[in-house]
């Protein structure tokens, strides 16, 4: 039901605004990976953690920030007016989501111990939640 959701919320989405609900997307499908091992529920894997840890850096920082232009607010967006409003406040968030992406890399990709990936994961985590609760409807 989330999935049908989100292709609705999307539907009509064009040019910068479908670019970002894309990395959005790409973002939440890494997540949805690694939530199931932060839980126990799956097996930790270095290697998937590490690939999945990659694709969200790739998406951050500036290359999150730049899909918000000015004015690029309105529907099918969920971004809130706040976005430009505390522009440093949001591009800190974007650049905080890339260093933590990148210490989750690390982590897997030396091996790290399970209660370190849980660690990286949850600062990940920590900063999505903040720039949406800041900044999405």
């Amino acid at each position: 039901m989330t999935a049908s959701i989100t292709a609705i919320a999307h539907e009509g989405a064009t040019g910068v605004l479908k670019e970002r609900m894309d990395g959005m997307k790409a973002i939440g499908q890494q997540v949805k990976i690694m939530v199931p091992m932060m839980k126990g529920t799956l097996p930790y894997d270095p290697a998937t953690v590490a690939k999945s840890a990659s694709i969200i850096e790739s998406h951050a920082g500036e290359t999150f920030t730049k899909l918000f232009p000015e004015g690029s607010d309105k529907h099918p967006s969920e971004a809130l007016p706040e976005i430009w409003d505390d522009w440093s406040k949001f591009t800190g968030l974007a650049s905080q989501l890339e260093s933590n992406a990148a210490a989750l890399k690390t982590v897997a990709a030396n091996n790290g111990s399970e209660d370190d990936f849980k660690g990286a994961l949850g600062n990940v985590l920590k900063t999505c939640k903040s720039c949406h609760s800041n900044f999405r409807e």
